[in-house]
């Protein structure tokens, strides 16, 4: 690895001025990048990673531009992911974006891919992992951002970090506590670091998940519980309020098996020369991290014994992650002294690693950490040197890129007919550049190069194409991104021709219409979706009826159903109050029908939508579905949805304000079905809200559950 490093020092001398006065630095130093794939699979504006070609591009940019020699790499999670986690097909979004995911780590392998590039490179290749990122019990998930969970939740349920009742489940973690978890899941990791070829693994510690409600909810699990009565015999933290010292015991002991599971995992990693990295809150290293933005951690608090894992030899590595700036000093500061003659390396996530404020850290070993995931990172140039109207024929590709992306941006005013030219070049990041340029500079002379780009060999060049016709299109657009769909119909190349179709306004109205009963899946969901902005942003006429028929059609795929039921209630306040009426009865229909739960579920969560819009009458009528729809999910339920669907339909109760609630608690309080009994205490007492926290004090929540919870009926899978 020096010998790589060394290389790329002197390849960087000849730029070192250049680059050092763009950037602000002086010399070229060590630095790493991370890739948050998922991100870049999701929002298609960001850096590709859905080919070969464009994972070898965004590799040799990496490595020749900015000497980059190691890649952290999130894929390695989704490929883990795609393996152990089941995907439920009721949030239709989350579904697509699994799939297009499966298909790219399966049929065109990005893993391997990855690995090989980094290889050739001769850049490190780091499994970039969630610690505690194991999914979510599906009546959480259903009605947040994922509707997912590993097997081994679904499967083990008591192997989850519990509740003090043993009842709920903490969204996201399985419990190190125990041994047989903490070796299923090494030897997983193992695997996959064996199979790709990583050269380490790198674990945050946060959850992608808003379930918890206040800090030490969960984590009651019996091994926790004996290890902190070897401390504080006869003192139980179920029954009684610690201590603040004892509070810090309760983490520590959360800790230690998280500590227990790092040994023997870098037990198996060392001898095989593989580095484990564990990243740091930079505000509060000593604890597990919070996800972006959010107050309350989703695993709760579990002290992490960093200190330990350097003197014990357990990691390799720490990685002090972004805060402000004050914070991440700090936490180096405290990370340096207690690394001090040891072998454990140091990394710092840097919003712009050229930032002066870093240079003493990386004097003293600090490496830092490049984000491509954002639009600003410090690592944006393709090419160090200065582009021109003759740099758009260099030999070197990153210059040619760079060009592109610089007439993009405004910064080199160019005749777009040497910019449009390059659409056929032979670098798939060129060609994409290319369609994102001529959308930017409105250049209308060449739509016929996006509608060419639509069929373009790479996802990523059709995904740019499609989505610069959202700016610039013209009479043939919207039928040659019809006859893309036809082709190629994964998940962001509709996302795109979407915000295309929609941008065409009402022109394309009788093109959606046809569309929208076509042969081909992607052109009808597309449709369905585009009909709901030009609904939204323009009129409904010409909208209502084929968005109605999509919903009614019970041979039309559930998916399109499914937005089409989304985008009827999305247009519930601009349509006409007999449209309402007849809006309504036809999602009573469907939440009450024998159908799929993806289109049964949709009906029931636009009911709760109408409640006022509805007279006093239709309000009890649209109730009495709901209610008799959510006691189905009672005792001996066999409907596919019996482990969540509860949750949406109980939800949509609760938007009928009074009367729902009361429809709840006369099923909480019924003696003879005791699943009926624990749902609605759920649904009313413990609620679940769409991507956020709903947090509760936690006197208040032990006050609740004492005098609201029925009995536990035990866990449902799905």
């Amino acid at each position: 690895m020096q010998g790589i490093l060394l290389l790329a020092v002197v390849l960087f001398a000849d730029m070192a001025v250049a680059f050092g006065k763009e950037n602000g630095h002086e010399k070229p130093f060590p630095l790493y990048a991370f890739c948050g794939t998922g991100d870049h699979l999701w929002v298609r504006q960001r850096e590709p990673v859905d080919s070969p070609a464009t994972i070898r591009a965004m590799t040799e940019w990496m490595s020749r531009t900015y000497g980059i020699n190691r890649l952290y790499w999130r894929g390695g999670q989704s490929m883990m992911w795609d393996q152990y986690v089941k995907v439920g097909k009721e949030t239709s979004l989350q579904y697509d974006w699994t799939a297009w995911k499966h298909h790219l780590y399966n049929d065109l392998k990005i893993n391997q891919a990855a690995a090989a590039a980094c290889q050739h490179r001769g850049m490190e290749f780091f499994l970039y992992s969630g610690l505690f990122e194991f999914g979510v019990q599906p009546d959480i998930g259903i009605v947040g951002p994922y509707l997912f969970e590993d097997t081994l939740r679904i499967g083990h349920p008591e192997w989850c970090a519990m509740d003090r009742w043993s009842e709920r489940r903490c969204p996201g973690p399985i419990s190190f506590c125990y041994p047989e978890v903490r070796k299923i899941v090494v030897d997983r990791y193992v695997d996959n670091v064996e199979r790709f070829h990583y050269d380490g693994v790198t674990f945050y510690t946060y959850v992608e998940n808003c379930g918890i409600r206040y800090e030490d909810e969960f984590g009651y699990n019996l091994p926790v519980l004996a290890e902190f009565s070897k401390r504080y015999p006869g003192v139980d933290p179920r029954e009684k309020p610690l201590t603040p010292a004892q509070k810090l015991w309760w983490y520590r002991c959360r800790g230690r098996f998280v500590t227990d599971f790092l040994r023997e995992l870098h037990s198996r990693l060392a001898p095989k020369k593989k580095t484990l990295c564990m990243i740091l809150d930079a505000v509060e290293p000593d604890f597990t991290q919070p996800w972006w933005g959010k107050k309350l951690r989703g695993t709760g608090r579990i002290y992490l014994d960093w200190r330990a894992w350097v003197r014990e030899g357990i990691v390799d590595e720490l990685w002090v992650q972004l805060a402000a700036t004050k914070d991440q000093t700090r936490t180096l500061d405290l990370v340096l002294q207690a690394c001090a003659g040891t072998p454990v390396k140091i990394t710092v996530r840097a919003t712009d690693p050229f930032d002066p404020v870093w240079r003493p850290y990386i004097a003293r070993g600090v490496t830092p950490v490049a984000v491509i995931t954002w639009a600003r990172n410090g690592i944006e140039r393709f090419c160090l040197e200065p582009a021109s109207a003759t740099t758009l024929r260099s030999s070197d590709w990153r210059l040619r890129l760079q060009t592109v992306n610089d007439v993009e941006t405004g910064k080199l005013v160019l005749e777009m007919d040497g910019v449009a030219a390059l659409a056929g070049d032979p670098d798939v990041l060129v060609r994409r550049r290319v369609m994102f340029a001529i959308a930017a500079r409105k250049d209308a002379a060449h739509v016929d190069v996006l509608e060419r780009g639509l069929a373009d060999p790479e996802s990523s060049v059709r995904i740019a194409a499609a989505g610069a016709l959202a700016t610039v299109h013209g009479p043939r657009s919207a039928e040659a991104i019809f006859r893309a769909l036809g082709q190629h119909g994964y998940f962001q190349m509709k996302e795109a021709c979407v915000d295309a179709l929609a941008a065409m306004g009402t022109e394309v109205l009788p093109l959606l219409r046809q569309a929208a009963t076509g042969p081909v899946y992607a052109g009808r969901e597309v449709a369905v979706r585009a009909l709901y902005v030009i609904g939204r942003d323009h009129e409904t006429k010409g909208v209502y009826a084929p968005l109605r028929r999509a919903m009614r059609d019970d041979n039309e795929d559930d998916r399109v159903r499914y937005h089409a039921i989304t985008s009827l209630v999305g247009l519930r306040q601009k349509i006409g109050s007999a449209q309402q009426r007849e809006l309504v009865s036809d999602l009573r229909a469907l939440a009450a029908a024998d159908v799929a739960a993806t289109v049964r579920l949709r009906a029931a969560w636009g009911l709760g939508y109408f409640h006022g819009l509805s007279t006093t009458e239709e309000r009890q009528a649209t109730l009495d579905i709901l209610q008799r729809r959510f006691r189905m999910y009672g005792d001996g339920c066999c409907l596919p949805d019996a482990a969540f669907g509860w949750r949406v339909v109980g939800n949509a109760m609760l938007q009928y304000h009074a009367a729902g609630r009361d429809a709840l608690e006369a099923m909480r309080t019924q003696p003879e079905d005791k699943w009926l009994a624990w749902i609605a205490y759920e649904v009313r007492y413990v609620p679940h809200r769409l991507a956020r926290i709903v947090p509760v004090e936690e006197t208040k929540a032990l006050d609740i559950h004492r005098k609201y919870a029925p009995s536990f009926p035990g866990y449902r899978s799905w």
